[in-house]
């Protein structure tokens, strides 16, 4: 069953499920093209929120925007572009981690549907103070749908593959912040050696 733009949206707001199940069939480029019409909706509201003056976790480009004028707004909306699509393919590919481990049965393409269809709450509605939070809640909740129901997975399978993804970034982050927290202390004890003064008798 093929469904149209309007159809996914409302459905994977409001009745996610059901819609997955409609979307078994869709390819690769299906949701990719999902996900471009998402992300250029999200990017130019991200441009017109920070140009407003608002703040919203929703909208990665909103305080460049916020900064003033034309300018800001299309900084804001390139920001948005560059952060959702590393985002995806970053969380799709983390997430298929956690789906191998499980035992899940519809290999990456179905990981990557799960990950972009889910994304539709918060990137329609992140912007909203309050809804926007409860949106993004709400998406994460989707995604697990998504394992469930394109994986062939039962519902607890589907949130421990989602809590090993989390997991993973936990432990990528961890790494990250060690890597980097020794090369600034490196970098603060050359600097400190080269500025301590040589006193001879």
């Amino acid at each position: 069953m093929t469904l149209s733009l309007i159809e996914k949206i409302s459905g994977f707001i409001m009745r996610p499920v059901e819609t997955f199940r409609d979307v078994r069939g869709d390819t690769f480029g299906d949701a990719a093209t999902y996900f471009a019409v998402l992300l250029l909706i999200n990017a130019v509201l991200s441009g017109l929120v920070g140009l407003l003056g608002f703040r919203s976790v929703g909208m990665p480009g909103a305080d460049i925007a916020g900064a003033g004028g034309l300018g800001g707004m299309i900084g804001a909306f390139i920001i948005a572009v560059i952060a959702g699509i590393i985002g995806l393919i970053i969380g799709a590919i983390i997430l298929h981690i956690g789906v191998i481990i499980m035992g899940g049965s519809g290999g990456f393409i179905s990981t990557f549907k799960a990950t972009v269809y889910a994304l539709t709450p918060y990137y329609l509605l992140g912007w909203i103070p309050i809804i926007g939070f409860l949106a993004g809640i709400w998406g994460l909740i989707v995604e697990i749908f998504g394992i469930r129901e394109l994986h062939d997975m039962d519902t607890g399978k589907a949130v421990i593959a989602w809590v090993i993804s989390v997991v993973i970034v936990i432990i990528i982050a961890v790494i990250l912040a060690v890597v980097i927290g020794a090369a600034l202390v490196g970098l603060l004890g050359i600097a400190s050696a080269t500025t301590t003064p040589v006193i001879t008798s």
